[in-house]
Formats: structure tokens, C-alpha cells, sequence
């Protein structure tokens, strides 16, 4: 792992040839640093490595790297993804846990193949939820086959939100450009919510946030 921070902000780059266990210990302490400083922002830069996936690892191990994503798919800061080069293994996984997903042209994104297939994982359930489940399944059932999706694949089953030839600007104007006294896990949730939740059981929850934002913005101006 290499980390930089930028003001509020950490940049990690994850190397993904290490393996699911060194992997899992990485996304962990980028968790606990996030959580621990109260980070606004973190960017996962994915370097290039197409390891098996997920190796030899036991259902141990699986558990704990699953659990990882879903800490970081939960922290209350703007996540975001860039993949670039040749990026497989856990590189969709990572992907689909970001709020922003950024390629650049030449991205040859790896799908994670088991044994036996498309490996069976929370990306799943993931892609169902973010790109559909008319394209997961053509995206399991039919372009597992291949291997590797291009770019211009990619963006077009929506893996990836952007593509940029200069990945160090775009990441610069992210950070520059974030609004301030935003809380992204709680608007996240919502989002996430929408596709489950009738509109009148989700009136409740968006009504108690609308009435934080309320009060938040009188606490400032009497400020």
C-alpha cells in the first residue's frame, strides 16, 4: 500500500497482486484511518495485477475481505475508485463498492473468475443493484467467457462512471470540488434504499434527514 493524504483527504494505492489476505489488511486500516481522522475523502488507486481470484483462500478468508467492503462501502466519505493498465482479480470488487468509479483509456478490466466461473461473491449482489440484473446476467452468463473487458465495455455495462487520461487532475478536482457539511454515508443509504423501499415506508427516513439538514444549516447561521 502506498498512502498520501491531502488535506481531509487519503489516497491509497492498492496493489492487486498481494492477495486477499494482504488486501483485506490494507482496506481495513484505510477504514480505520478514514473513521479514526474523520476523512471527508478516499481515493483506492488500483494498480496492475491479474491474480487468480480469489487463490487458495479459504471461506475464512473470503469472509473477512467481504466484510472489509462492506465497512468501506459503508464510510461516512466520498469513495472513489480509479482503475487503470491491467486490472483484475478483485478489481470489480473494489469497483462496485466506490460512490465513484473513474478508468482511464487503455483499462483492460479483469473479471473475477473462480474455478468454476464468475466468481460467486457479494459482486453480485452488487452489480445486480448498481448496473441491473438484465446486464449481470449478461455480463456472468456471456462476457464472463472472455475474460477481460475493455474499456469501452466497461462503460458501456456501467462498470466504471468516467474516463480520463490524466487520473492525477481528475482525483485533484474531486477533492477541490467536494461540498462541504455533507454526511455521504446517510444520502448513500438513502440512495441504496430507493430500489427496495416503497415510497411510503421511505417517506419517514427522508423526512427525519431532511429535518437534520434543517437543523444543521440554523446551527450554522446562528453560528
Amino acid at each position: 500500500m502506498t498512502a498520501t493524504s491531502q488535506t481531509d483527504a487519503l489516497r491509497v494505492r492498492l496493489d492487486l497482486g498481494a492477495g486477499i489476505t494482504e488486501l483485506t489488511r490494507v482496506l481495513v486500516e484505510c477504514c480505520e484511518k478514514v473513521e479514526r481522522e474523520r476523512l471527508t475523502a478516499i481515493v483506492l488507486e488500483l494498480g496492475e495485477g491479474s491474480p487468480a481470484w480469489p487463490g487458495a483462500a479459504d471461506v475464512h478468508a473470503v469472509n473477512k475481505w467481504e466484510r472489509a467492503l462492506r465497512r468501506f462501502e459503508r464510510l461516512d466519505a466520498v469513495t472513489a475508485v480509479t482503475a487503470s493498465g491491467e486490472s483484475g482479480g478483485p478489481a470489480l470488487e473494489v469497483l462496485m463498492v466506490a460512490d465513484i468509479r473513474v478508468g482511464t483509456p487503455g483499462l483492460r478490466l479483469g473479471l473475477p473468475m473462480g474455478t468454476g466461473g464468475f466468481w460467486p461473491g457479494m459482486v453480485l449482489h452488487r452489480l445486480s443493484n448498481r448496473i441491473g440484473v438484465s446486464r449481470t446476467r449478461q455480463l456472468v452468463m456471456v462476457r464472463a467467457g472472455q475474460g477481460v473487458l475493455t474499456m469501452t465495455e466497461a462503460c458501456d455495462l456501467g462498470l466504471v462512471d468516467e474516463i480520463t487520461d490524466n487520473t492525477d487532475t481528475w482525483i485533484t478536482t474531486l477533492l477541490a470540488g467536494r461540498p462541504s457539511g455533507t454526511e455521504p454515508r446517510l444520502l448513500r443509504s438513502l440512495v441504496l434504499d430507493a430500489s427496495s423501499t416503497s415510497f411510503e415506508e421511505a417517506l419517514g427516513t427522508h423526512l427525519a434527514a431532511c429535518d437534520r439538514a434543517v437543523r444543521a444549516a440554523a446551527t450554522t447561521s446562528a453560528a
